[in-house]
């Protein structure tokens, strides 16, 4: 039997970088024309879960350049991801301190929220650029993001205990 204390533990980006990989490639595939208007912001769930398991690691800038990323590979307006993720990632950091200890529906409404207001903020950006479109189903891709999160969460989740990953503050605080 192993000793705990001689246990391997593993950095978060063990996960989050194939993780990242397979969002990037869920928001970029084309979707038939039905289900097109109602697809989840798969990057944001990914790095709200991960900026608050981890929040040395995964951050802020984090999300700002898997954002860049994102404006890159789908050819949306430079900055345009990149403003949503980094936005939503720290309205959730910093006006939520125990967002992870919240019961899962409120993680699902605040989720909901945040994910509604960073759209219409992007959303009003574009129109004073010109760079938008009108677009009469804005609330679905809000509302199917809140439905996932608990599903993705548990994916997330059990995937953290599955390679036993730790996050950077735990590390400090053993050390310490």
């Amino acid at each position: 039997m192993a000793n705990p204390k001689n246990e391997q533990r593993r950095s978060s980006y063990l996960i989050f970088c194939p993780l990242l990989f397979i969002t990037l490639i869920l928001e970029i595939v084309h979707l038939p024309a039905v289900i097109a208007p109602f697809r989840p912001d798969f990057a944001a769930l990914l790095l709200i879960f991960f900026a608050c398991s981890d929040p040395q690691r995964i951050n802020v800038g984090m999300a700002w350049g898997t954002g860049l990323l994102l404006d890159l590979l789908s050819g949306a307006p430079f900055g345009f991801n990149a403003l949503i993720l980094a936005f939503q990632v720290y309205i959730i950091l910093s006006q939520f301190k125990s967002f992870i200890n919240f019961m899962l529906w409120q993680q699902m409404v605040i989720i909901g929220i945040v994910n509604l207001i960073g759209h219409i903020v992007v959303y009003w950006i574009g129109h004073l650029i010109a760079q938008g479109t009108y677009s009469g189903n804005f609330g679905w891709p809000t509302l199917v993001t809140m439905g996932l999160w608990p599903i993705m969460i548990m994916v997330y989740a059990t995937l953290w205990k599955v390679f036993n990953v730790t996050s950077a503050s735990v590390k400090v605080e053993k050390e310490l």
